[in-house]
């Protein structure tokens, strides 16, 4: 990969990514401008010549003096603010005059190999020959606030990770009001925006609408990125498909307040901006001091969605989860929740860690109520120390009988809250959220604790750390049930209050980077009341998230469905449960067909279970031992969508094509329905491929397609059939 500057006077930046190019140029005033996002090209003259050709030319009658017309129809670089640029700023600084005018210039640019660390804050990694980055600095003449702009792009990914340092080099205080991960800006009359919302046991539902001219804003303000929008969008042409047309993704590495900002002006410059949310943040900067931006990934596909798609898989699974995890196989794991809520005991739980070793499980995960006098939802978070007469000795006692049984073992915390009916909360209550002389919002029975505080972080990693320790833990589950309200810190002044939320959020990093450190082979899976904090920040540290407490087969076909336009299989937390709904009923080789596309488990009671139904989870366990490779590892392929068909098809295809395995759910019977031609995805179509009954030419695969139909009549039916290259 070649990072090429050419025209010295003209300073014109070429950041070639894979097949795409990106390239912006420094204008005679030392703005800069954006030229290109898109395939890769190699003409650095003509791109040159793109310089005053991409904005809208004024009316002639105008005088060309007059500069301020051409503004707001300019692709920017760099956004500036109160400038008569009317659309969303790169970055807003109000100054000690007390205005909001932000126009830096440039400054100076270095190239460094491979990708620097953020500091305080996840972000993907690269070693030198996989990635070189470009920094550019610019300075705002009035207040003397830099901006260092930072590009990595990288070698073999269609991909550039974007992110700036913003530091106060005046002699001034400077208040930072907007500080963005991502500007990239558009000429197009006909983009579609792709995003994806939800709530509790619904999340991330896909949706794509024509994009019309004003501003669309996908965002969250509730202290994580939560249930109500995931913090990712697409844009791409109206003709794109899964296989066609070009697509445009950007990802937030972040896990607290975004916002994602899609601005069309009425001459059809389109502005994305991805980065912190401006409503809920403002940053006081004191001469010397600076702030870094969270990460924002984005990538281009000029061959559909589904390139797309496995382009943030590969970036997430190569570059950005834990390198301990990246090839790991992941544990089978049985969770006890659903079998016993709070009801268990130590010869429950042994009982349940024996029949889930005779079964092929590979971890038992003791769930909510082990701690303190933790017997309902309404107390004892915050006080995390073992309750050792319900689990009759110590923790590490009751470890011990688990890895007895042959099977590993886990906890769940929830180490962000605590309950108002707990030792911590009585003895720091000024420790929660909180606004003074205002009532606290009480929900699920339980407040925030305050993590810009460090003795707060200090006191949760004590606790946790000791209890990973003493049991000697294999997995985490960490889990966040509750938003914020009333956000303000008692220990923070009235001039920083809104640092609060993104303080947390530092906060929170700083303990999942210290207990990553202290236990290097502890599996952390993230949580947050089903998959209500499932993105890329959290994957820099847990390599699995939760998906959803919905393990309904159904619903789950939608939720991952919409999961898996930016998140890989490997990331997905997929369990066999019972069926959830008495009127939908779907069997459970179907439930265990929808659970293999992520990291498989169980939320059952085994011991409940009919001997026909454990022999198949022990056939299922072996099943996901012999072809969670192709999961974990391959290239996944969105064949048909929940949304528009009742035949529901992926793919999970080796990355050298040597196998492959296709999974399809029937999930309305239809008694006019006897089968159908499946057309096949991502294959060579020079090979062959076995079913393990007979031989087929890939060409005819992937143009005519698979036959398959229903084995049975009913609804929820599945088929999983492995190919393997004759």
């Amino acid at each position: 990969m070649a990072m090429k500057l050419i025209h010295e006077n003209n300073l014109l930046f070429r950041l070639d990514a894979g097949e795409s190019s990106y390239a912006f140029q420094v204008t005679p005033d030392g703005r800069l401008q954006h030229l290109y996002w898109g395939g890769r090209v190699d003409a650095m003259e003509e791109l040159a010549r793109l310089n005053g050709k991409n904005s809208y030319p004024s009316e002639p009658s105008l005088d060309p003096q007059d500069n301020q017309c051409w503004r707001e129809h300019q692709l920017w670089e760099f956004a500036p603010e109160d400038i008569g640029v009317y659309a969303p700023a790169t970055a807003t600084v109000r100054n000690a005059w007390g205005n909001v005018v932000t126009d830096p210039r440039y400054v100076s640019h270095r190239l460094l190999p491979g990708k620097p660390a953020l500091a305080g804050l996840p972000a993907a990694y690269a070693e030198p020959q996989e990635a070189q980055t470009l920094e550019v600095t610019l300075e705002d003449p009035n207040t003397h606030v830099q901006f260092v702009l930072r590009y990595t792009a990288f070698q073999n990914l269609s991909a550039i990770a974007r992110s700036m340092v913003v530091v106060n080099r005046g002699d001034a205080p400077a208040e930072l009001l907007r500080a963005d991960s991502l500007t990239a800006d558009f000429w197009h009359e006909s983009l579609d925006v792709c995003f994806f919302d939800g709530f509790w046991g619904k999340e991330r539902c896909f949706h794509r609408e024509a994009l019309q001219g004003g501003r669309k804003t996908l965002e969250s303000t509730r202290g994580l990125s939560g249930h109500a929008m995931n913090p990712s969008v697409i844009l791409c042409d109206r003709t794109t498909t899964e296989e066609t047309g070009r697509a445009y993704g950007a990802l937030l590495v972040y896990s607290g307040n975004f916002a994602i900002e899609v601005d069309q002006s009425p001459l059809y410059r389109t502005r994305l901006s991805l980065g912190l949310h401006p409503q809920r943040f403002q940053w006081l900067l004191q001469p010397g001091e600076s702030f870094q931006t969270p990460e924002a990934l984005q990538a281009f596909s000029p061959n559909g969605l589904g390139t797309l798609s496995r382009t943030f898989h590969d970036l997430l699974r190569n570059h950005l989860i834990p390198r301990r995890w990246r090839d790991a196989p992941r544990p089978i794991l049985i969770n006890n929740w659903e079998a016993m809520h709070f009801d268990f005991s130590k010869e429950k739980l042994v009982n349940l860690a024996r029949t889930a070793k005779e079964n092929g499980v590979d971890l038992l995960v003791l769930d909510d109520g082990w701690f303190g006098k933790r017997n309902s939802d309404r107390c004892a978070l915050g006080d995390w120390t073992a309750n050792e007469k319900k689990i009759s000795g110590t923790m590490g006692e009751l470890a011990d009988a688990i890895r007895a049984q042959g099977v590993k073992f886990g906890l769940w915390f929830e180490p962000e809250m605590v309950s108002q009916d707990s030792d911590l909360f009585r003895k720091h209550p000024d420790w929660a959220i909180q606004v003074p002389n205002h009532s606290l919002s009480y929900h699920r029975f339980q407040y925030v604790l305050d993590f810009s505080r460090p003795e707060v972080v200090d006191y949760v990693y004590e606790k946790v750390a000791a209890i990973i320790q003493e049991a000697k833990l294999d997995y985490m589950k960490w889990d966040a049930n509750r938003e914020m309200t009333e956000v303000g810190s008692t220990a923070l002044p009235p001039e920083r209050q809104g640092e609060l939320p993104h303080r947390y959020v530092l906060g929170l990093y700083d303990l999942y980077q210290r207990l990553s450190h202290s236990f290097p082979n502890l599996l952390i899976e993230g949580c947050s009341a089903g998959g209500g904090r499932f993105d890329a920040g959290i994957l820099a540290f847990s390599p699995q998230f939760w998906t959803s407490d919905n393990s309904d087969a159904f619903n789950r076909l939608f939720i991952q469905y919409g999961t898996s336009f930016f998140y890989p299989c490997s990331a997905m937390g997929a369990h066999v449960a019972v069926n959830w709904f008495p009127q939908r009923y779907s069997p459970i080789e179907t439930r265990a067909a929808v659970a293999f596309a992520g990291t498989f488990g169980y939320e059952l009671d085994l011991n409940q279970m009919p001997p026909e139904e454990l022999n198949q989870v022990k056939a299922q366990c072996q099943f996901y031992r012999q072809h969670h490779h192709l999961v974990q590892n391959g290239d996944y392929y969105r064949l048909t969508s929940p949304y528009e068909d009742n035949v529901v098809a992926w793919m999970n295809l080796a990355k050298d094509k040597s196998e492959f395995l296709l999974t399809v759910v029937f999930v309305r019977w239809d008694a006019a329905f006897y089968g159908r031609n499946l057309r096949l995805a991502g294959l060579n179509p020079n090979d062959t491929y076995s079913d393990g009954t007979q031989s087929w030419p890939a060409s005819l695969l992937l143009q005519a397609g698979y036959p398959v139909s229903s084995p049975k009549n009913g609804d929820m039916i599945s088929l999983q059939i492995h190919f393997q290259k004759a």
